[in-house]
């Protein structure tokens, strides 16, 4: 498949974005992943939030223009197997994409790509990253959703593949507006460290309550170039998802040639 024509370079952030960059770290608790439904519906302003655990949540908002909540959930439906179409997301970030189911003949959306493990490779700043995304259902983190076509919330749990820890959980929330969408993104990163191994998670549960010791795993820089790292891509999505959404499912769908309705 030639995708270059959705192949764009990065540009420059927003200037909304940047304040939220030079902002410094918010040192307060806040409310896990199960209360995400509470959590949208709060004036809780974009940043880094920090809590006495050494654990952070990351918020940031994006405008996208011409960007349907329906856009957003095909997105991650469709670039789930190949690592080309992840990188079209972030050109100089992203680096691979896998998974080891198919899926594509489900009927929705979501069924494609809720419970599927994506398996991908990039950089968050100078780290270079392996992971494991896991994609949940939304009433894992508290929702109670209707589908609705003005609205979707894209739902996940992330594993570091080098050292085997689910380290954060994302909840990326769309909601239509009058010229497309706005994302609210949110990361809970370093708040609920396991281990797939009963023993080992023991002592990484120990080891988590060291805030030295967690630090070097989990510190500043890393929420930091998370949060730029998400600004980045969600700006960048909103460039080419529309024209790419109108060419896929055009040509995917049999009814709509030229000609026909």
């Amino acid at each position: 498949m030639d995708l270059s024509k959705y192949t764009l370079p990065l540009t420059k952030l927003p200037a909304s974005a940047l304040e939220v960059l030079n902002q410094e770290l918010i040192q307060q608790e806040f409310l896990d992943y199960r209360h995400s439904n509470e959590i949208v519906n709060s004036d809780t302003r974009d940043g880094i939030y920090k809590d006495k655990e050494g654990s952070y949540f990351i918020k940031c908002t994006s405008n996208m223009l011409s960007v349907e909540p329906a856009m957003i959930d095909w997105w991650f439906a469709w670039f789930l197997p190949e690592s080309d179409r992840y990188k079209l997301w972030h050109p100089s970030d992203h680096v691979s994409a896998k998974i080891l189911q198919d899926r594509s003949e489900l009927k929705t959306d979501k069924e494609r790509y809720i419970g599927i493990s994506s398996y991908v490779d990039e950089y968050i700043g100078n780290r270079y990253s392996k992971l494991c995304i896991t994609f949940l259902d939304p009433k894992d983190f508290g929702f109670d959703l209707v589908q609705k076509k003005s609205f979707t919330a894209i739902c996940a749990e992330v594993i570091d593949m080098e050292k085997a820890i689910k380290i954060a959980n994302i909840l990326h929330y769309v909601e239509s507006t009058e010229d497309g969408s706005v994302m609210k993104s949110h990361f809970w990163l370093g708040s609920n460290l396991q281990h797939q191994n009963k023993l080992v998670n023991l002592l990484v549960r120990s080891f988590s309550k060291i805030k030295k010791l967690k630090g070097l795993f989990i510190n500043d820089i890393l929420a930091i170039n998370l949060l730029k790292h998400c600004f980045e891509e969600m700006n960048h999505l909103s460039l080419f998802l529309p024209e790419l959404y109108k060419d896929m499912t055009r040509s995917s769908n049999p009814l709509n040639k030229e000609g026909e309705i």
